[in-house]
């Protein structure tokens, strides 16, 4: 008599692998779909791949609990209201994830849209009306990108925080996502509470603790929650985000018992907290493969996730892989970052574009934990954060990085490439010969310019440097770097120096200057005027 495998829920990496396992050998795979279920309904041509090959979906059960002592899910008949069992060899948990409530009145209008995975985004339709997009991390990516590909909405974007830790940007790289997308048309509340949300004959609004915002459409992007009250309830054993956790197998805390896709947590390199499955989908179809085997008796390995993403937001990529600054500061690293903007390839080629990496690192150890960008160039970004995030389960070293080959030619990297200049730049800053600021520091520190701490250096030659003497007389000063050797004397000794160049170059060079001449207090921006720009610093 062949296996039954009952799969409570509907994920597609759960789907895909069992379908695999019963392509070549004789079993019985039945799905359930909680009482509660988020999934959307399937399409035809989604569900044919799945009817007719073993797979059975019987509409009327809805899995109220799992008896895994037993063996047994209890379900009920959701038209006669009766409840029986059904009896199960493997137990797969696919429950998937949803946006999290808003917890506010009017969160259930039928006009609100919810966005979970990258199909809820790709099924997003344009419209020529305002957009309003509540939500974090990746859903909010997510959810931005499509609604920016379509260019007709106009997008407002209510932002607040993602507890899972996961977030895929920080710090001054988020600050050059947000401005860039304010330069397209997007407006972004940020530090708005949500109290509720409306709809009367004029159509919807959502009322904040600063403002009320009218919207033709209201879009939940917020974190994905784990779907796993079966699987507690069970005795499973549950992150604290609320995910199942698994092993390199998928395997649960309990014997034949499997978890994948969203509702799922995974091992995790850099810290004890599991990586939750909604933010590596990208791997789905890797893990239906693991799946397959485990189900069949073997010990496959799902190699642990650096969690690699990217994202197009409009005319400009962001990716990154592992952990932001903030996220490594949350597991316990004394984390440092390196910023640099250089171009993507030889800067002679006519399609050369500026690139902007961040590498994120370990002062103590030297590890590297995650690298982030941006860029017009996408492909040329993904495939510098590809190359990082394939070497992050390996625990790699500055040196590592820094001592990468790039396959050169000048239409694709330049002789020392991006990569290499990012760990470059990290050596130079634990030797202590280079000691850099971020654009948000920047930003403070010119809004004090008046205490006059501060000694304000452009290091660039006076084409560049001169209109921002003439803005700024009594704050902006101007020296290049060439010459900056033997005018030593117009640099203050009792001052913090603040340098700043095109992309960082310069201004690193005239600091390793200064602090042989016996300049201590010296500190340069990181990225430049480029960074400032990107980052929409007003000088």
């Amino acid at each position: 008599m062949p296996e039954r495998i009952i799969i409570i829920g509907a994920d597609a990496p759960a789907l895909n692998g069992v379908l695999k396992y019963i392509d070549s050998r004789p079993a019985e795979a039945v799905v359930l779909y909680p009482e509660e279920n988020p999934l959307p309904e399937f399409s035809c041509s989604a569900l044919e791949q799945y009817l007719g090959r073993g797979i059975d979906f019987p509409e009327r059960l809805r899995a109220l609990s799992a008896d895994t002592k037993n063996r047994r899910v209890l379900v009920r008949d959701i038209v006669s209201g009766s409840e029986s069992t059904l009896e199960y060899d493997k137990l797969v948990f696919a429950t998937a994830a949803a946006p999290s409530d808003l917890d506010v009145p009017g969160e259930h209008l039928t006009d609100i849209s919810r966005i979970a995975t990258d199909e809820d985004a790709r099924r997003l339709r344009p419209t020529d009306g305002k957009t309003v997009v509540i939500g974090s991390g990746h859903n909010l990516l997510l959810t931005v990108s499509a609604l920016m590909q379509h260019g007709r909405d106009q997008i407002e974007i209510i932002s607040g925080p993602c507890p899972q830790g996961f977030d895929p940007l920080s710090g001054s790289l988020m600050d050059m996502v947000a401005h860039h997308m304010t330069e397209k048309g997007v407006a972004i509340h940020e530090g708005h509470e949500l109290q509720r949300i409306e709809r009367d004959k004029d159509g919807l609004r959502v009322v904040t603790d600063r403002a009320t915002i009218n919207a033709d459409r209201i879009i939940n992007a917020q974190f994905s929650r784990p779907l796993s009250a079966i699987a507690a309830d069970a005795g499973l054993e549950i992150a604290q985000t609320g995910a199942v956790i698994v092993n390199e197998s998928l395997h649960t805390s309990i014997s034949d018992i499997f978890a994948c896709g969203s509702c799922a947590a995974f091992k995790n390199v850099n810290c004890k907290t599991p990586i939750p499955g909604t933010a590596i989908r990208s791997t789905e179809l890797r893990q239906a493969t693991v799946l397959a085997a485990a189900l069949a008796g073997a010990e496959p390995v799902f190699a642990a996730p650096a969690c690699a993403y990217s994202v197009k937001l409009g005319d400009l990529t962001a990716a990154g892989a592992g952990l932001t600054v903030d996220a490594a500061r949350r597991c316990g690293f004394t984390a440092m970052s390196s910023t640099v903007i250089q171009f993507d390839r030889a800067h002679f080629m006519p399609d050369a574009a500026l690139m902007t990496l961040e590498l994120v690192f370990d002062g103590p150890t030297r590890r590297v934990l995650g690298i982030q960008g941006i860029s017009t160039m996408g492909d040329a970004l993904s495939g510098r954060i590809s190359a990082v995030s394939a070497m992050l389960t390996k625990k790699p070293y500055i040196e590592d990085v820094a001592n990468l080959e790039v396959a050169y030619s000048p239409p694709f990297a330049s002789a020392m490439d991006v990569l290499n200049t990012a760990a470059n730049v990290a050596d130079n800053m634990l030797a202590g010969i280079n000691n850099g600021i971020d654009a948000r520091e920047f930003r403070r520190l010119w809004d004090e310019r008046e205490n006059g701490d501060h000694f304000f250096l452009d290091c660039r030659e006076l084409g560049n440097a001169q209109p921002f003497l003439e803005r700024h007389p009594l704050h902006w000063n101007h020296i290049p770097q060439g010459e900056l050797a033997r005018r030593l004397d117009e640099v203050p000794e009792d001052s913090k120096i603040v340098l700043v160049c095109n992309t960082g170059t310069r201004s690193y060079e005239a600091q390793v200057t200064l602090r042989h001449a016996g300049f201590e207090d010296v500190i340069n921006v990181d990225g430049g005027m480029s960074a400032l720009r990107q980052s929409g610093v007003k000088l």
